[in-house]
C-alpha cells in the first residue's frame, strides 16, 4: 500500500465502514462455522480408510499449522488493526500484485467450495429422505443456493445469528459422539452387528486391540501404509481445516473487535484440534479403518454397526447443517474478501459501495452470480456425464487456492516483524498479542510444510502412482486408488490460472493509470510507519 496516499474512510455514498452487528461470541463460532463442513464429516471417513491410523498424526500436523497461523493473524489484528480482512495486510507487506493474487485466489476458493456445499446439502437430503431422482438432486442443490443467498443478502447480524446457530449445532453433534464413543470404548453400551461382527469385539472395554494389534510394532500400528501416506493426503486433510481465516474477516463487523478478535484467534485453535483430534483417536479405538468410507459419515456408521441406531440417523443428519453453514460462512468470507480487494484498489470500485444497511451488497451480487453459474455447470455437467465426481473436483481446486491465503497471512506477519526491525524496533519487546520466541518455528513450519503440500498437489498423480506401486510390492495390494485426492497438472493448472490472470490483469490496468485508491483505512486505523514510525532518525 502507498503509504503518503493514506485514503479517508469516507465515499461518496456515505461511510465506506461495515455494520458492526457480530457479539464477541458469535465471532469464534463463525470461525468455527467455516472450519467443520462436510468435508470433514465425508471426508474424515476416507482419510481413515485410506492412512488407517495414520490419519491422527495427519490432523495433529495440520493442527500445527492451524495454530502457527493463528498466532501470526492475532499479532497481525492486534497491533496493526485492518478492517480489510487478511487482504489489506498481503497489500501492505507483500505488495499489491501478490494481494491481488491471493486475494482473487481467497475468492475463487470459496466460489469453488460454496457450491460443493450446496452438492453436500443435497446428497445428504437424498439420503434423509430416500428421494434420489435426478430431478430432486438438482432441486436439493439449487434450493440450497438459493438459501444461501437469501441469508447473505440480509443484514450480517441476521447472518451472525443464524450461523452461529448452525456453528453451536455442530458443536454440540460432535461433543454429542465423544460420549457415545467414549461409552462404546469403555463397554457402557453399543454391540457390534453386521460387518462389524466379524472382528470378534469384545462386548466391555475395547482397550486399543482393535487397530494396534499387540504383534505388531508401535510403527506398524500407526502407518500400516507407511509414512509417506501423510505426504500424499496432506492436502486433502488441509482442506477440513479451511475456514478459520474466516475469524479475522469477522473482525471488520464485530461489535469489540480489539477483545473478541485475539480471544477467538487463540480461543479457534484450540477447540478445532480437540473437536478434530478427539473423535478420530475414538473412532479409531473402536472401529476398524478398513470399514471406513465416505458413503456415509463414519461417525453414523459407528453409531450404525454398534446398533445406537438413533444417533445414527443424528449423525447423519449434521452432514447436512455442516454442510449448509460452512457454505453461509464461507459465502460471507469470500464476499468480505471481495469488498476487501475493491477498498484496496485491487477490484473494481463498484465492489466496495455498501448499501443503507452498509453491507457490501454489489460483493454480494457479484460473488452470488459467479457461484450460481459454478453450481448449474457443474449440476449440468455431472448430470450429462462430462463430470464424474463434482464434488471432489471443486475441493480439490478450493484446497489450493484456500491454502495461499494462509500462506499469505503468514508471510506478511514475517514481513511485519522485518520492517518493525529496520524502523528500529524489537518485536518482541514492544507487540501485545506477539508470536513468542518460544512459538516463532511454528509458523515458519506452518509456512513451509503449507507451500510444500501446494508443490505436492501438482504432482500428486505421479506420487500417488509411486506409493501404489510400492504398496502392492509390500503388502500385494493398496487401499490408495490413483486420482482419489483429486490431484493432477489440470487442477494445478486451473487454481494457478486463478491467482496469475489476476495478478496480470492488475499490472495492465496499474500502468494504463486504472487502479483506485478507495477508503483504506477505517476510524483509528494507521499505515504501519504512522503505527511505528523509525526510532533510528
Amino acid at each position: 500500500m502507498d503509504e503518503e496516499k493514506k485514503a479517508v474512510a469516507t465515499a461518496e455514498e456515505g461511510s465506506q465502514d461495515l455494520k458492526r452487528g457480530i457479539a464477541e461470541w458469535q465471532v469464534a463460532f463463525i470461525g468455527l462455522g467455516g472450519v467443520i463442513g462436510s468435508c470433514y464429516f465425508l471426508g474424515v471417513g476416507w482419510t481413515i480408510e485410506v492412512m488407517g491410523p495414520a490419519v491422527f498424526w495427519a490432523f495433529l500436523l495440520v493442527g500445527v499449522i492451524v495454530f502457527g497461523l493463528m498466532i501470526s493473524y492475532a499479532e497481525l489484528l492486534v497491533n496493526l488493526p485492518r478492517s480489510g480482512s487478511f487482504i489489506a495486510y498481503t497489500n501492505e507487506f507483500l505488495g499489491p500484485t501478490v494481494s491481488t493474487g491471493f486475494g482473487w485466489a481467497f475468492w475463487f476458493n470459496w466460489v469453488c467450495y460454496v457450491p460443493s456445499e450446496a452438492i453436500a446439502v443435497s446428497a445428504a437430503l437424498q439420503a434423509i429422505t430416500g428421494i434420489t431422482s435426478t430431478v430432486a438432486y438438482l432441486a436439493f442443490a439449487i434450493g440450497t443456493m438459493l438459501a444461501l443467498t437469501i441469508i447473505n443478502c440480509a443484514a450480517v447480524d441476521i447472518f451472525a445469528k443464524i450461523e452461529s446457530g448452525l456453528a453451536i449445532t455442530k458443536v454440540i453433534i460432535i461433543i454429542l459422539f465423544i460420549l457415545v464413543g467414549l461409552g462404546i470404548w469403555v463397554g457402557f453400551w453399543g454391540s457390534p452387528q453386521g460387518d462389524l461382527a466379524a472382528y470378534n469385539i469384545t462386548e466391555g472395554f475395547k482397550g486399543v486391540g482393535i487397530n494396534f494389534p499387540a504383534e505388531m510394532s508401535v510403527f506398524q500400528n500407526w502407518f500400516p501404509h507407511g509414512i509417506l501416506i501423510i505426504t500424499v493426503m496432506m492436502v486433502v486433510v488441509l482442506v477440513t481445516m479451511q475456514g478459520t481465516e474466516i475469524v479475522g474477516l469477522a473482525a471488520a463487523e464485530s461489535k469489540n473487535p480489539e477483545v473478541a478478535v485475539p480471544k477467538a484467534c487463540r480461543s479457534v485453535t484450540y477447540r478445532i484440534v480437540a473437536l478434530y483430534l478427539a473423535p478420530i483417536l475414538l473412532v479409531l479405538l473402536i472401529y476398524p479403518t478398513a470399514l471406513a468410507d465416505d458413503s456415509t459419515p463414519v461417525f453414523a456408521e459407528v453409531a450404525r454397526d454398534y446398533g445406537l441406531t438413533p444417533f445414527f440417523y443424528i449423525f447423519a443428519a449434521i452432514v447436512m447443517v455442516a454442510a449448509f453453514s460452512c457454505g453461509n460462512t464461507g459465502f460471507y468470507g469470500t464476499v468480505r474478501a471481495m469488498y476487501g480487494l475493491s477498498t484496496e484498489g485491487l477490484a473494481p470500485k463498484f465492489l466496495s459501495h455498501l448499501s443503507k444497511n452498509q453491507a457490501p451488497r454489489n460483493a454480494v451480487i457479484f460473488t452470488m452470480a459467479f457461484m450460481w453459474v459454478v453450481l448449474i455447470v457443474g449440476l449440468i455437467s455431472e448430470v450429462t456425464g462430462a463430470l464424474s465426481d463434482l464434488y471432489g473436483s471443486l475441493l480439490c481446486m478450493s484446497g489450493f487456492t484456500g491454502t495461499l491465503a494462509w500462506v499469505g497471512i503468514i508471510a506478511s506477519q514475517k514481513r511485519f516483524r522485518v520492517r518493525l526491525k529496520r524502523n528500529g524496533y524489537e518485536p518482541d519487546k514492544i507487540l501485545k498479542a506477539r508470536v513468542k520466541p518460544g512459538m516463532a518455528w511454528i509458523p515458519w513450519f506452518a509456512l513451509i510444510a503449507q507451500i510444500l503440500c501446494l508443490i505436492m498437489l501438482a504432482f500428486a498423480t505421479p506420487v500417488e502412482k509411486a506409493y501404489v506401486s510400492k504398496m502392492e510390492a509390500l503388502y500385494g495390494e493398496s487401499d490408495l486408488a490413483v486420482g482419489d485426492t483429486g490431484g493432477g497438472i489440470v487442477i494445478f493448472c486451473i487454481a494457478t490460472a486463478a491467482i496469475v490472470i489476476p495478478m496480470i490483469v492488475y499490472q495492465i490496468q496499474n500502468k494504463r493509470g486504472k487502479v483506485g485508491h478507495l477508503a483504506t483505512l477505517h476510524g483509528d486505523e494507521k499505515t504501519f510507519e504512522e503505527a511505528f514510525p523509525p526510532i533510528n532518525k
